[in-house]
């Protein structure tokens, strides 16, 4: 009896300590019920610390969220899907499994990306960005901010970058001259010139939306 007593006590302290029954507490109650819907293990009305940390995926479409400041919580996410809602900054860090982060049409003015180690693909289209902000995102192949406001874009440290597209926005000069694996750029809707951007030693980079 004595044995079962102290194992009983030791399983219970083993799940405590990683996790089990530690409500996790959303800033935003729309970003909460959404997961809640989906990953609610237990089904006990809350979002504990092993349920977040089992998540891979994020799908998380038109669902009236404000806050990505919740993303934290899920340290093991490889993909996140945030179109269609309004949310007007967004900083997205040291979630360093992730590999697709999508915002589209979510009136974004303000990004910010650290410590994403892992993240390939980078979804931003259509929104109001007015400035973006990328460190230690070394494996990002492809970006796309389409329909934004952006006057400049620094894309310097993306050596891995194969595809970008900054349609329709307000820059007028870009520098791919460090990005040694770019095949495409989309430029359209800029008053571009291919005079105005600077290219490195590689030459074959293909280049849609260039004015005369």
């Amino acid at each position: 009896m004595m044995k079962i007593k102290i194992f009983a006590g030791l399983f219970f302290i083993s799940a405590f300590s990683s996790g089990y029954g530690q409500k996790l507490d959303f800033k935003d109650k729309n970003f909460e019920k959404a997961v809640l819907e989906n990953f609610d293990v237990n089904k006990n009305g809350v979002l504990e610390q092993v349920e977040a940390g089992m998540v891979t995926n994020l799908f998380l479409v038109q669902k009236g969220i404000a806050s990505a400041d919740d993303l934290h919580f899920f340290r093991n996410v490889k993909m996140i899907v945030l179109d269609e809602n309004t949310i007007p900054d967004i900083a997205v860090e040291n979630l360093e499994k992730l590999e697709l982060f999508s915002c589209t049409g979510c009136k974004i003015t303000s990004f910010k990306a650290g410590n994403l180690k892992n993240l390939a693909s980078l979804y931003l289209d259509n929104n109001l960005l007015q400035g973006i902000s990328l460190k230690e995102t070394p494996r990002i192949d492809q970006l796309t901010l389409s329909l934004n406001q952006l006057k400049t874009i620094d894309v310097s440290q993306l050596k891995n970058l194969r595809k970008l597209n900054i349609e329709h926005n307000n820059i007028q000069k870009i520098d791919i001259s460090g990005n040694p694996a770019l095949q495409t750029l989309n430029v359209g809707g800029n008053k571009m010139k291919e005079t105005d951007i600077r290219k490195g030693m590689k030459t074959d980079v293909t280049i849609f939306g260039t004015g005369e």
